[in-house]
């Protein structure tokens, strides 16, 4: 779960107290949680079924009694979704959205503390009729991080406006330590590019553990969405293809991507050959290579690995897709 990985746990889970003991777990890793129910299974038909089990899986029938007495009374915890067996592929199917609604989408690449440079592309404000994809890494080696932070702490509510988590969020935060124990000083010392004197610039601007804390909780893995006749997946580390279910790959992969760093050539070809053409891609997080934006239907918004001198934005319009570039000033 710490990886995001798509997670079953294989157990009868047949009390409320079986289930509730998830759901911390559930919390602490920002899963939505699903019960299969099989309660409408007649109880002559469950003991039918135990006995073709093989030799060594068949429980007694007492046992099959009491688990259907304990289903019968009990309800499962509110924190859990209930489907039945027939809706699993359905319910757990990740659809795409319609974003066709928009005027515009705009797609901003790794910020790494530019803020100055987010402002000056951001110079009319955000629009209403426009969706903003923040492709994540939004805290690094620039100098603005906690205007950064302020920045995107003031708009992530807002229903056109969406943030995808990074590897810079996940150091950022660990969800295993609690939100009691959330402190910059410890988390941003895990950041392995972020200079020193950003640790001071966060504490004294009155950057708070919270603060962090509610903009992770703001973050997602990926974004699949429907623009017209187009159909674009985005995530921070790029994917080689674009499996049947999203749902199923884990986040720690959508986050770092597929392969190693140096892989962002292969990972584009790969995507480009095995989707269809009106399916497009779009990433950030890493390009040692230093990749144009463009490599076919694959968009790269890294500039040059962490360090890059220019903020990558692309944006989405009836027109197609619009490239822009603008200088970060450290």
């Amino acid at each position: 779960m710490a990886e995001g990985e798509f997670t079953i746990l294989n157990a009868t889970n047949a009390g409320n107290a079986d289930i509730a003991k998830y759901r911390q777990l559930v919390k602490i890793y920002r899963y939505r949680a699903f019960c299969v129910d099989f309660s409408d299974v007649p109880l002559e038909l469950a003991k039918e079924r135990n006995m073709k089990r093989p030799a060594h899986e068949v429980v007694s029938e007492a046992v099959i009694e009491d688990m259907h007495s304990i289903i019968s009374r009990q309800s499962v915890p509110s924190f859990v979704t209930v489907i039945k067996p027939r809706e699993f592929h359905e319910k757990l199917q990740y659809g795409t959205t319609d974003f066709s609604g928009y005027r515009k989408i705009h797609h901003i690449g790794d910020l790494n503390g530019s803020y100055t440079a987010l402002k000056k592309y951001l110079a009319c404000g955000l629009k209403d009729s426009d969706l903003y994809i923040f492709l994540g890494d939004y805290i690094g080696t620039g100098p603005e991080n906690s205007k950064v932070i302020e920045f995107l702490s003031s708009v992530m509510c807002r229903e056109n406006v969406v943030l995808l988590e990074g590897d810079s969020e996940k150091c950022l935060c660990n969800p295993e330590a609690g939100e009691e124990q959330t402190r910059i000083s410890e988390f941003m010392g895990t950041l392995h590019s972020l200079p020193l004197y950003s640790l001071p610039e966060l504490e004294q601007a009155g950057v708070t553990g919270n603060d962090i804390s509610e903009l992770y909780r703001k973050t997602v893995p990926c974004v699949y969405y429907k623009f017209h006749n187009k159909r674009v997946l985005v995530t921070h580390g790029g994917l080689s293809n674009l499996p049947d279910n999203l749902v199923f790959v884990g986040t720690e992969q959508m986050i770092n991507g597929v392969g190693e760093p140096e892989d962002t050539t292969q990972v584009a070809e790969s995507f480009n050959k095995n989707t269809g053409e009106s399916t497009y891609q779009i990433h950030g997080h890493r390009n040692p290579e230093n990749l144009p934006v463009e490599n076919g239907r694959t968009f790269n918004l890294c500039d040059g690995g962490r360090n890059g001198r220019f903020l990558r934005v692309l944006t989405l319009d009836n027109g197609g897709f619009h490239i822009h570039r603008i200088l970060k000033k450290y």
